[in-house]
């Protein structure tokens, strides 16, 4: 699904969930929301409730908690000082809220997740794990979806216009599903204003944690390169996919197997200590042709955020 209402309400959500999304770790309320879009804190309130499904306090309370589990798993990090940033008084404050919200408290979920991360590195061979950077780009693992190859890639910053989906997103590029509807509608867009070309990029942006986001409350925006920020359309916006080192691995084929390239991925780069998970978001870029409206997905370049272990940046 993605939200409707009319056209002002639209681009009035969409601007205050960018800002509530870049700025997490600042102080929000509702009357600095509100006066961000220029309405009343009542009225926006009401409409926010209304439109996404959740006052906006625990809109917010939630995504804070989602990104400090996020953080929880890819550093090392205080869990107070992660909590503090979270929007937490106190540690125990943060570990009810934990609590609350993900049946365990912060530390085991922590420990079980690098315990898991243990037993991965365990059972990864070392010649597997050698084999994953070999020049022949076509080899694929035993599922043959992905390809063995993970390379490492500075992306400069990527202005994109979007469409925000929340829920299941797993036929995002299959003809005629609901969501097929999102890039048709992206490039009409697009084409209209005068920003796409047969170079520009196809992209989608998974914000969640799927081990940690419930399914129905995921977001995934549905992305086309652009060269410059436009006033948003509707439920059409503007936002940027920030610089970095991401390592970039090839998908092929169907998405049901797309989360063993991610692992993929993560396996060869931060499984194997050589380097760590950024806070940043993955994204996904669609190679593609259009035939007559006809989209075909050849392949897909997964990008993890990653950057080099601080005992590893002297070697």
């Amino acid at each position: 699904m993605i939200f409707k209402t009319n056209e002002k309400y639209e681009q009035a959500l969409l601007s205050a969930l960018l800002f509530i999304q870049t700025h997490l770790e600042q102080e929000l309320n509702l009357e600095t929301l509100a006066s961000h879009v220029g309405f009343s804190p009542y009225h926006f309130h009401r409409i926010f409730h209304e439109t996404i499904g959740e006052p906006v306090k625990e809109y917010i309370r939630r995504l804070r908690l989602e990104k400090a589990a996020y953080r929880l798993k890819v550093s090392e990090e205080a869990i107070l000082r992660i909590a503090l940033e979270a929007g937490f008084k106190t540690h125990e404050s943060f570990t009810r809220a934990f609590q609350r919200q993900f049946g365990i408290v912060p530390n085991e979920f922590r420990n079980n997740f690098l315990r898991a991360s243990r037993e991965r590195k365990k059972q990864l061979q070392p010649k597997y794990l050698t084999d994953y950077n070999l020049k022949d780009d076509s080899s694929l693992l035993p599922n043959l979806s992905t390809a063995k190859k993970v390379r490492l890639e500075h992306v400069r910053p990527i202005i994109v216009g979007f469409v925000r989906h929340v829920g299941a997103y797993d036929k995002l590029l299959e003809k005629d599903s609901s969501m097929s509807v999102l890039w048709n509608e992206l490039f009409q867009w697009g084409n209209a204003n005068k920003l796409i070309n047969a170079d520009s990029l196809l992209i989608g942006i998974p914000q969640d944690d799927p081990s940690v986001t419930p399914l129905e409350k995921q977001r995934f925006d549905v992305c086309i390169q652009i060269p410059e920020f436009r006033n948003p359309s509707g439920h059409i916006g503007c936002q940027t996919i920030s610089a970095g080192l991401f390592g970039v691995g090839r998908h092929y084929g169907s998405f049901d197997n797309l989360a063993e390239t991610y692992i993929h991925i993560y396996d060869s780069l931060v499984t194997t200590g050589k380097y760590r998970l950024r806070h940043s978001t993955p994204f996904e870029v669609y190679s593609y042709s259009l035939i007559k409206d006809d989209m075909r997905i050849h392949f897909t370049d997964i990008y993890l955020p990653v950057e080099k272990n601080e005992k590893n940046k002297g070697d």
